[in-house]
């Protein structure tokens, strides 16, 4: 088993360190090596704390070369992530709880808190981590004190704050695979007693790390150029800091951030299954000669010739442009020596622009390009007030409001080199979501004694949304058709409550029980069709969990560990089934019935005293995540009754939007395009919840002489089999895996300059957590047909990927000055 290959590895533990940061409510200065989070939005030693986390310390970021959230994941048993193209951005899942909708209209289930700024788009996943104090991954829903749009965890980070001395920092980094080179630049220090000013700048360009190996068939669409290096481009993060303390009892904190991403090629989908071999069931080549239909780094994608797709952005050459402006202004005022009021206020607003070859065909280009404009916008201000008295009772008393805009703008190409007569523009439309969200939450927090606190509280949001949509069937110069779905509001009660017993000072037992929700939202996939109601509705936990946090051994083990239970109905999960009549995927999001997640979180640290220096740490996840009831769920391509096809009977289609095209023709398309339509899911595990993830690892600080430190670090990781798409066939999971990575580094001068070399992914694996069904075979054109008794000429759907990297090894190089 490969799990036993694992346990012979080893992984960097985290160091959960902290510089105590009076933002978060009253300060708490725990003792050498202590843990302080905020996962209650104050200052707490994780010992104290009735919620399962994962923290990693500013030092782990930088020993191990975290530069992303992908990166983050690595060192979060029950974290993972998938990458989607276009506007979409990254989906993340939480113990198999998450975003698996290619939709920018959905928040995700795992929101990210950015220095107090509460998001919850894909896209804002993407901003490049450098300059970080301290990231805090919280498990299992956060209603009470993240809002709405947590019913699964939240990834909290705190960037960098500056401090007393002035400080410059000079970093240089480069990945031999992908031929990445990154520089950072960090200036810091006091300007006054009372100011102080921080910036940052990083910048990375890439050529790109997979290989680009397609055969354009010029004659059918291909232009004649290639990417050869796929996934390049670069990209720019600048962030300010002014930390203002004009009084004791007064900071402020201002955070501004600029982000600008260019990648060439958008995400790197591939095939990773032909179930029907590379065979072009319509005699045009859209597979690339030797595709391998399997997860390397090569992979098969053309760029459009702008004669083929007129309008086509960018010159035809696939890409995803993304621009992000945000920040912060947070500020803590103690209105009483045990009474604290902090005002959070954020901003927020994201543009992409984003060209793709609707199924990244290697030889003829695709029949269809999408290409899109989506816009972003939010206004938030929360207001929080803590008490830190020395009675028994305590509280926490809050209200947020939220101001948001989604604009998205999207065109349908056809490819005219086809000749099947179609409009140059098949759909082109917008929409225009308005968000509203206001809400109230409390918490009590009563001492019957000293070590044992029951604390009781409540988050009430009212939300509202509304969409206004444009629709063109007849190209870019219309005529338009005004639609305008129903509006969506949401009022919901989140409550909790939690016993937190602290045994000693060095062992705490808790519990908690939780109910939470995430909005309803709209499908902003494809442009909306007249009387088509493209909403869905609200997502709902409820449950708990049971733990045990313990520093044993004279402190020199640190354990935390906790079984939870949680239901979820509503669930939120994309779905890809074929338009009736025409073979175009129709993408959106639906409401499963219910699912159910129950498991074991566990971790520990050991620092060995003996061994100054050294730290071991243990990290499993034993996750059991499946669809209790999921009936109804959209067939793939190509499944028969035989295969569970045969819910919904679904009337014989005799539409031809393409007059060339017959689609009745049983010489042609095997008859009617389908018979049934659904199938019964209960059961299936849910998408991105593997039952085991374990990390092992260990890394060694030790001194050489003459202000020199040499650093070792050393880390496994185990996923066990996990479902990457939804649906039952065998080539939509993907197989279990073991990735290594390891770090060496010197530092000399007492810490004025260090050299680092960190290999991540030794073993070479390529792997996904994320695939969506497709009809590859024949660009998405008519033929693969669902619920029948046998399959049409187009067979089943092909799995489409997008894989993570293999091997990379990086040089880093940094100085202070």
């Amino acid at each position: 088993m490969a799990l036993a290959g694992l346990m012979a590895a080893s992984h960097a533990a985290p160091t959960f360190a902290q510089d105590v940061r009076p933002g978060d409510g009253p300060a708490a200065v725990g003792t050498a090596g202590e843990i302080v989070v905020t996962a209650r939005k104050r200052q707490e030693s994780i010992l104290n704390v009735p919620v399962v986390e994962t923290v990693i310390s500013q030092d782990q970021i930088q020993q191990q070369g975290v530069t992303s959230l992908t990166d983050v994941s690595s060192l979060a048993p029950g974290l993972l992530l998938g990458e989607a193209p276009l506007e979409i951005g990254t989906q993340v899942s939480i113990r198999g709880i998450g975003t698996t909708s290619l939709d920018p209209g959905i928040d995700q289930s795992v929101s990210l808190n950015l220095d107090g700024l509460q998001l919850s788009n894909g896209m804002a996943y993407s901003v490049g981590l450098f300059d970080m104090a301290q990231i805090e991954v919280l498990k299992g829903p956060q209603a009470l004190f993240f809002g709405k749009n947590s019913p699964a965890g939240v990834i909290s980070i705190r960037t960098a704050d500056p401090g007393d001395t002035r400080e410059g920092i000079v970093r240089v980094s480069h990945d031999f695979e992908a031929g990445q080179w990154r520089g950072e630049m960090i200036l810091s220090g006091p300007l006054s007693d009372t100011l102080g000013v921080r910036v940052a700048g990083s910048y990375s360009h890439s050529d790109g790390y997979f290989r680009n190996h397609a055969v354009p068939a010029t004659q059918f669409g291909a232009a004649p150029d290639v990417s050869r290096e796929f996934g390049g481009g670069e990209t720019v993060y600048l962030r300010g800091t002014v930390l203002f303390k004009p009084t004791s009892d007064l900071t402020a904190r201002l955070k501004m951030n600029y982000t600008r991403d260019d990648v060439d090629g958008g995400a790197p989908f591939q095939l990773a299954s032909c179930p029907d071999g590379t065979v072009n069931y319509l005699g045009i080549p859209f597979f690339a000669p030797g595709e391998d239909c399997k997860g390397d780094r090569v992979l098969n994608v053309v760029n459009l010739d702008p004669v083929a797709f007129p309008g086509v952005m960018n010159g035809g050459r696939p890409f995803t442009n993304i621009r992000q402006k945000f920040g912060t202004l947070e500020l803590d005022y103690n209105v009483a020596p045990q009474l604290a009021l902090t005002s959070v206020t954020g901003y927020y607003k994201l543009r992409t622009a984003a060209m793709i070859g609707g199924t990244y065909n290697g030889q003829a280009a695709a029949f269809v390009a999408a290409q899109k404009s989506f816009t972003r916008r939010e206004i938030t201000q929360e207001l929080r007030l803590n008490s830190d008295y020395a009675g028994p009772l305590n509280f926490t008393l809050g209200g947020f409001y939220q101001d948001g805009k989604m604009f998205n703008d999207i065109d349908l190409l056809t490819n005219q080199a086809l000749g099947f007569g179609t409009a140059p523009v098949l759909l082109t439309g917008t929409q225009d979501v308005r968000i509203k969200s206001a809400s109230g939450f409390g918490q009590l927090r009563y001492k019957p004694w000293s070590r044992l606190e029951i604390a009781v509280g409540a988050r009430y949001t009212d939300e509202r949304r509304n969409d206004h949509a444009l629709t063109s069937f007849t190209g870019f110069a219309g005529p338009y058709v005004a639609i305008r779905p129903p509006n969506i509001s949401s009022k919901r009660w989140s409550p909790e409550l939690t016993l937190t017993y602290t045994a000693t000072d060095d062992l705490t037992i808790f519990g908690s029980l939780k109910q939470g929700y995430k909005s309803g939202s709209y499908n902003l996939i494809i442009p909306l069709v007249p009387g088509q109601d493209n909403s869905f509705g609200d997502e709902r936990v409820r449950g708990g969990e049971i733990g045990v946090k313990a520093r044993l051994a004279d402190r020199q083990v640190f354990v935390n560990s906790a079984f939870y239970y949680y239901n979820y109905s509503g669930l939120q999960v994309g779905v890809n089934e074929a338009t009736e009549g025409t073979g175009i995927p129709l993408l959106r999001t639906v409401n499963a019935g219910t699912a159910r997640i129950y498991g074991v979180d566990f971790d520990m640290t050991y620092q060995p005293l003996p061994v100054p220096g050294l730290k071991i740490n243990a990290a499993i996840n034993w996750n059991h995540a499946r669809f209790t009831s999921f009936v109804g769920a959209p067939c793939y391509g190509g499944q028969t009754i035989a295969e569970g096809c045969n819910l919904l009977p679904a009337p014989v289609s005799t539409t031809d939007p393409f007059p060339a095209i017959s689609f009745t023709d049983p010489n042609v398309f095997g008859g009617a395009p389908s018979r049934y339509t659904s199938q019964d899911l209960t059961g299936l595990p849910l998408t991105r919840a593997p039952d085991w993830q374990v990390n092992l690892g260990a890394s060694y600080e030790m001194a050489v002489g003459n202000g020199t430190e040499l650093k070792f670090g050393t880390n496994g990781q185990y996923t066990s089999r996990l479902l990457t798409d939804l649906g039952p066939r065998a080539d939509f999971y993907q197989n279990e895996f073991i990735k290594l990575n390891a770090n060496v580094a010197l530092e000399g001068g007492d810490g004025l300059w260090e050299a680092a070399l960190i290999a991540n992914n030794i073993t070479n694996q390529y792997t996904t957590a994320n695939c969506t069904n497709l009809n590859y075979a024949g660009a998405n054109l008519p033929g693969v047909v669902s619920g029948a008794p046998t399959q049409g000429p187009g067979g089943s759907d092909e799995v489409h990927c997008t894989f993570d990297r293999g091997r990379e090894i990086t040089l880093r190089l940094t100085l202070h000055i």
